[in-house]
């Protein structure tokens, strides 16, 4: 059994390619209908299919979410940076000391 390793750079050049056979696809089915052409352009475009693994999946799926998580943490992170700018945002020794036991 061949395993492929795929990875977020591999995964990128796999959809270009797939994209760049679908712009390609077009363009026949394209010049095809300009010319009257009859048959039925589908028989004539070969076409590719990526079945991805469950485990590929669940990666994709949890890059997906670490992605989404750092997006709002640094939102987090700006809107009280902002805060903090402003005079807005408040920390007393008291406050840091509860959360130091909290942890």
């Amino acid at each position: 059994m061949h395993v492929v390793r795929i990875d977020n750079e591999s995964m990128q050049r796999v959809l270009q390619r797939y994209i760049e056979q679908q712009r390609e696809a077009m363009r026949v089915k394209d010049s095809h209908s300009d010319t009257g052409s009859a048959k039925n352009i589908d028989e004539e475009t070969p076409s590719d299919r990526v079945t991805l693994s469950e485990q590929a999946l669940q990666l994709q799926y949890a890059f997906k979410a670490l992605e989404d998580a750092a997006k709002a943490r640094q939102e987090k992170v700006d809107s009280i940076r902002k805060d903090l700018e402003s005079g807005r945002y408040e920390v007393t020794g008291a406050m840091v000391a509860k959360r130091l036991f909290e942890s």
